[in-house]
């Protein structure tokens, strides 16, 4: 089957429910969100569609600063550089264009941001 760009709500669903279905079953990351975290998959997921969807597309579903609630976690720096092969690898798997590219893009961005502003914190010290 042909890949397509992200191109609506239902693309970036896809994108979230797949990803994260990937870092629950993952066994360092399934830890920190499944038993240290105990997310409410069902609650998070829908955050995390919304704050896609606002990246991606402006829509301005999302509403929040998402750093603050990592911050409690045991997040070591290696960590982002697996949630980010985890999001660019579910990106490549299902998606291709410019939105594709946008999305790994800002999902970089994001890793390496959240990644300096807890060293910078101490946290990794």
């Amino acid at each position: 089957m042909a890949k397509h760009d992200i191109s609506n709500e239902s693309d970036v669903r896809e994108l979230v429910h797949t990803f994260y279905g990937k870092v629950r079953d993952n066994e360092r990351m399934g830890y920190i969100f499944n038993d240290v975290a105990k997310v409410d998959w069902n609650t998070h997921l829908s955050i995390m569609v919304d704050f896609w969807s606002n990246l991606l597309f402006q829509t301005g579903q999302y509403k929040g600063r998402p750093f603050r609630q990592h911050i409690p976690l045991p997040i070591q720096k290696d960590d982002f550089s697996l949630w980010f092969g985890l999001f660019e690898s579910t990106v490549d798997e299902l998606f291709e264009g410019k939105k594709a590219d946008y999305a790994k893009e800002m999902a970089a961005k994001i890793a390496s941001s959240f990644a300096l502003k807890m060293e910078m914190s101490g946290k990794f010290n």
